[in-house]
C-alpha cells in the first residue's frame, strides 16, 4: 500500500514541479549576477522535481514491503513536544537577536543549539555545521546575491 502511495504522491509533487518550473520560467530567471524573480521558483521546482523522481524510481524499484510496526504514539519521544517547543522559541529569539548580533553570529548560535541541544550531535559536527551554515548564508545572500543583512558588533 505505501508503495502505491508514494508512486501516487511522487507523481504530484512532480507536477506540482513542473508548475512551477513553468512559472519560475515566465517570470525571468536573469542571468548570474542579477538572478530574477523566477529563479528561485525554478530552482526549488528543480530540486521538488528531482526528490519526487528518486523516490518514483525507488518505489517503483521495490518489490517486497517490509513489515513495519508503527508505534499507536503520535510522538513515539517522550521529549517530542519539549523539542519543538524548543524549536519555536529558539526561531522567535533568532528574529529578535538577528539586528544585536547580526547575521552571521546569530545565525551560528542558532545552528549551534539545532544541532547540539535539539538533536545532540558530535561537538565537531555542531562547529562544523554552525560555522559552514552561517558562513555558506552569508557568502550567498551577502556577496553573491548583494543583499544587505544585519551586521553585529564584531563588523559582519
Amino acid at each position: 500500500m505505501k508503495k502505491h502511495i508514494n508512486l501516487i504522491s511522487s507523481s504530484a509533487w512532480m507536477v506540482v514541479a513542473g508548475i512551477f518550473c513553468l512559472g519560475g520560467i515566465r517570470l525571468g530567471l536573469g542571468s548570474y549576477d542579477e538572478p530574477g524573480p523566477g529563479f528561485f521558483p525554478f530552482l526549488m521546482s528543480v530540486f521538488l522535481f528531482s526528490f519526487s523522481l528518486i523516490l518514483f524510481i525507488s518505489s517503483l524499484k521495490k518489490v517486497k514491503q517490509l513489515n513495519v510496526i508503527v508505534s499507536s504514539r503520535f510522538w513515539p519521544e517522550s521529549d517530542g513536544i519539549k523539542r519543538i517547543l524548543f524549536v519555536v522559541v529558539s526561531l522567535f529569539m533568532y528574529v529578535f537577536v538577528l539586528n544585536y548580533l547580526g547575521f552571521v553570529l546569530t545565525t551560528f548560535f542558532f545552528m549551534f543549539f539545532l544541532l547540539r541541544v535539539i538533536h545532540p550531535h558530535k561537538w565537531i559536527t555542531v562547529f562544523l555545521g554552525a560555522g559552514l551554515t552561517a558562513g555558506l548564508s552569508y557568502a550567498i545572500f551577502e556577496l553573491w546575491l548583494k543583499a544587505h543583512l544585519p551586521v553585529g558588533p564584531l563588523g559582519f
